[in-house]
């Protein structure tokens, strides 16, 4: 799962793979989850992460894609949280040099 932080450093917009370990618990018909260790497997800066989705994409993007589809592809690929697809198909369409005038489907120029 991807998260984006702020680089304390530098102020640059950082994101991080996180693996989350978990145990569930079932007792009584009541289920627990407890989050037993979570480790960092990758950070990256946004247009890192466009840069490689779009090796991983190439045979999914089409003239016409809608942006909703596109975060879908972007959600179970790649495992990043639905806030932050925004940000990764705003970088897409700049690597791709594509546009969007109506707000819901991305042509290329």
């Amino acid at each position: 799962m991807y998260i984006r932080t702020v680089c304390p450093t530098c102020g640059e917009v950082v994101y991080h793979n996180l693996r989350i370990h978990e145990r569930e618990t079932i007792r009584a018909s009541n289920s627990f989850i407890e989050i037993m260790d979570i480790g960092t497997l990758d950070s990256c800066t946004a247009e890192d992460l466009a840069h490689d989705a779009l090796k991983v994409l190439s045979n999914h993007i089409y003239d016409g894609i809608f942006t909703s589809e596109l975060c879908r592809i972007l959600k179970e690929k790649f495992g990043i949280l639905a806030r932050h697809c925004c940000d990764i198909v705003q970088q897409l369409k700049i690597e791709l040099n594509m546009y969007c005038p109506d707000r819901q489907h991305s042509y290329y120029v």
